[in-house]
């Protein structure tokens, strides 16, 4: 008669006898030795509960029959969380039992303590329940809320005494007197009893290891405005028709298939602080920096050109009906993992400028910004998605009909793109709010501020600026040569950068300089010391300094030029060249987006620019001024030239007519 299986017996539950409910173990993390160990092993175990004969078992594995069965009671054990150990426990090396002291133990060493003190806490009951009680700050042992480990300790040292410990028994006989084991086991307490053992810390501590981490997610309730706010992309379902410049004047449409609407929501009361549309493909670090100003200077309503549309007398912008907030800021923001999200000049603005914290929310996981999310739904329902152009909410979609033809014959242009969207939004502040018990935002947040007396936090006076919400900060090495007689210079993305200071300090040469950037405009950079003293402007050499561009843009252009597709001279305009030469490209998906951008560029006009980066660009463009008449007299006398040469050849060789 067969020997009985360990599983078979009685009273174990289906996770102990099925290996399939069992834990896995990732084996990449083993190293050679012990996968191969553990992959012998578990094959072992899994044909012995599948009934394979320990004598084929041993065959395959090479591992005894007495082993086989020692390693299958290893897998059914629980662990101290009430866990089968399954797979874990065949993992070489694995401790899937607790170290207990055996005095009769052949291997007993008297001058070790290990395991002394649970058998000694086991021996005495009341010992671990005073130090338990003691950590936690049960009042009926102390008064002392947070007593510390050193005081528990004496307590500790002092009740071995009261239950006639001696100087001969353990912990009394050790150096220490089981400080030791009593801050380690206290330590391994806290860990085991996390949510219990953070009342230690404060009732920030507290809330957070109760309420976070674990179960349904809890949307905490945010009373003050500004508070909390939640930013997103979403991709607006239609084609629109671009009306384009070319250099020469000229008017071109273009169709546009992919742009994203980007927008900043207040959490507490609804509103849509303020947003912005990305003409690219996919939506920037700069994009989002368009919003987070946008959403933050005073609102100004669209010149509206559609005939029949109009802001509702309701709606608005916080900004625009309640002028005492202008330039009110937030505490956090909460946004996706997307990868602009991460960039430099992000995290700076929204730290340093903006003062608040980012909270980057899980990958694929919209429903942790559920407000926004659930008004871009709202907007696609009665906005977009009501358009002719538009093209649904997928191919299948029955709206979705001839998006691209009705564009062009409808003629619905980015023009009435940015006025629908900035009346759409205005509305939305001033309609009811089911989220909000059927209150408007824009009612909600008068309520918080005038009743409630709940004002946001506005941004400091110096900080007011457009320009600081698109700077970022680099640093470069200034350039130059006494040797070649090459004045000192700074170089940023391809192009040389000057002053007349900066080319009448030499000794700077080699110097680091800080670099202010505003990515929307490279025509100019602001340069810093490195012990912080202001320098001055520095000017981009050449015709880079006459139209408004983006780093997107240069980075384009630059990108051109290497690979050869167009060719920069002194004398020409680096960003009509690029938009020559995209207007002349197939009309293609990926051309369109760059050709707006251009168009975007070249329209770019800041409010109040400084005075002294006024005067560096008056300069330069006198400075281009100056270099286009030298080039033309240069152009006229090379012709003379020409002609003189003409006229001296025909006499030179004149034929004699006889």
């Amino acid at each position: 008669m067969s020997r009985e299986r360990v599983y078979e017996q009685s009273g174990l539950t289906l996770e102990q006898t099925n290996p399939e409910l069992w834990l896995t173990v990732d084996e990449s993390v083993l190293q050679e030795s012990e996968c191969l160990k553990f992959r012998i092993r578990k094959k072992a175990v899994i044909m012995y509960f599948q009934k394979e004969s320990l004598e084929e078992i041993k065959h395959v594995t090479g591992i005894a029959r007495q082993n086989v069965r020692r390693f299958a009671k290893r897998c059914m054990q629980y662990d101290q969380e009430g866990i089968v150990w399954g797979f874990r426990a065949l993992i070489p090396q694995k401790n899937v039992n607790k170290y207990q002291l055996d005095l009769l133990s052949k291997k007993y060493n008297v001058g070790r303590k290990t395991g002394e003190f649970i058998r000694l806490l086991d021996r005495y009951p009341e010992l671990r329940e005073l130090i338990e009680d003691l950590f936690h700050g049960k009042k009926k042992r102390s008064l002392e809320p947070v007593m510390k480990i050193k005081y528990i300790h004496k307590r500790f040292v002092e009740k071995c005494r009261e239950i006639g410990l001696t100087q001969a028994d353990y912990p009394l006989n050790t150096e220490c007197m089981g400080y030791k084991a009593v801050q380690r086991y206290l330590r391994k307490f806290a860990v085991e009893n996390f949510s219990r053992s953070a009342e230690r810390f404060g009732d920030d501590a507290i809330q957070k290891a109760r309420y976070v981490g674990e179960g349904v997610q809890n949307q905490l309730s945010n009373l003050f405005p500004f508070q909390k706010v939640q930013f997103d992309a979403h991709r607006i379902d239609g084609f629109f028709a671009v009306e384009m410049n070319t250099p020469e004047g000229d008017s071109v449409s273009r169709i546009l298939r992919r742009l994203w609407i980007l927008t900043i929501i207040d959490v507490a009361t609804r509103n849509i602080l303020g947003y912005a549309i990305s003409l690219n493909q996919e939506y920037s670090a700069s994009d989002v920096m368009h919003c987070v100003r946008n959403a933050v200077i005073p609102h100004k309503r669209l010149e509206l050109t559609i005939p029949g549309l109009s802001y509702h007398s309701v709606g608005g912008f916080p900004s625009e009906k309640f002028p005492e907030i202008a330039w009110a800021v937030w505490d956090v923001i909460c946004l996706d993992n997307a990868k602009s999200h991460y960039a430099r000049m992000v995290k700076d603005r929204l730290e340093n400028l903006i003062g608040c914290f980012m909270n980057l929310g899980p990958v694929a996981l919209p429903m942790r910004r559920g407000i926004i999310e659930r008004f871009f739904k709202t907007l696609e329902e009665n906005g977009f998605h009501r358009l002719p152009n538009t093209t649904g909410s997928g191919p299948k979609d029955p709206r979705r009909k001839n998006p691209e033809e009705q564009a062009i014959q409808l003629n619905i242009t980015y023009e009435h793109l940015k006025q629908l969207i900035d009346v759409l939004i205005s509305n939305y502040n001033g309609t009811p709010h089911g989220g909000i018990y059927h209150q408007t935002p824009l009612e909600l947040l008068e309520k918080r501020m005038n009743v409630s007396g709940l004002k946001p936090r506005l941004l400091e006076k110096e900080k007011r600026s457009e320009l600081l919400f698109m700077q970022t900060i680099q640093k470069r090495t200034i350039r130059g040569s006494l040797e070649s007689g090459k004045k000192p210079y700074v170089q940023y993305e391809g192009v040389s950068y000057r002053s007349e200071r900066l080319a009448n300090s030499a000794y700077l040469l080699n110097t680091e300089l800080i670099l202010h950037v505003n990515v929307d405009d490279l025509r100019t950079l602001k340069a810093y010391l490195p012990d912080g003293s202001e320098f001055g402007y520095l000017t981009a050499s050449g015709r880079w300094s006459l139209t408004p561009h983006s780093l997107q843009t240069r980075k384009s252009i630059n990108s051109l030029v290497k690979d050869k597709l167009i060719h920069l001279t002194t004398w020409d305009d680096p960003i009509f060249i690029y938009t020559d030469y995209l207007m002349n490209q197939k009309k293609s998906k990926k051309l369109v987006n760059k050709q707006v951008r251009v168009n975007e560029d070249s329209t770019y006009k800041p409010e109040n620019p400084p005075a002294e980066q006024t005067k560096a660009l008056d300069e330069a463009s006198f400075q281009n001024e100056l270099l286009d008449k030298a080039r033309e007299e240069q152009l006229n006398r090379e012709k003379l030239n020409e002609m003189e040469n003409y006229e001296r050849m025909l006499k030179q060789f004149k034929t004699k007519m006889y």
